[in-house]
């Protein structure tokens, strides 16, 4: 009697625990999405000139991504080695190529886009809880998928000529 108490206990637990898992993996494969996105995003966008020696992706405020772009620091883009930059201060923005704000700093959205001013630095980030003309790629969950809306004037002001085929592609240009 007790060892089916204690096998009802463990199916209990094992089953409750499932969806917390499952959600863990779906949030882990939405990030690892949205860091081939922006790879994809960098190799159809012409930057007026890049530094010599890299190829700067930086990060502010996702642990989750950092961890998504981990496999690209392999990649090159534009004939530069990728490095991945955990940036902790607005200041450190503009050295960066592409930029990823998580959601943890929308509120330093406005700060950083001064910071940046017209950089040639492509900011990226996610959600709607900020201006999103203070970005220039805005990643949407799009019934279950994701998608994304360009803000042209921002990337013109920054020197980034966004490619056709990116532009075909967004489900907004603004």
């Amino acid at each position: 009697m007790r060892s089916y108490i204690r096998l009802a206990i463990q199916l209990l637990v094992c089953c409750s625990l499932q969806p917390a898992i499952a959600d863990e993996a779906a949030v882990a494969d939405e990030f690892t999405a949205e860091a081939e996105a922006l790879y994809k995003f960098a190799l159809l966008t012409e930057w007026p000139e890049l530094p010599a020696d890299e190829f700067r992706i930086c990060v502010f405020g996702s642990n989750s991504m950092l961890a998504a772009l981990a496999p690209i620091k392999r990649q090159q883009l534009k004939g530069h080695p990728v490095t991945i930059n955990n940036i902790s201060d607005t200041t450190q923005a503009p050295s960066c190529q592409l930029l990823f704000v998580g959601q943890s700093e929308h509120a330093s959205i406005g700060t950083l886009s001064r910071q940046i001013g017209h950089s040639p630095v492509m900011v990226v980030s996610e959600g709607d809880d900020f201006d999103p003309e203070n970005v220039i790629i805005l990643l949407v969950n799009q019934d279950g998928r994701i998608a994304f809306k360009i803000n042209r004037s921002a990337a013109l002001a920054n020197s980034l000529a966004v490619s056709s085929k990116l532009l075909r592609l967004a489900l907004q240009i603004y």
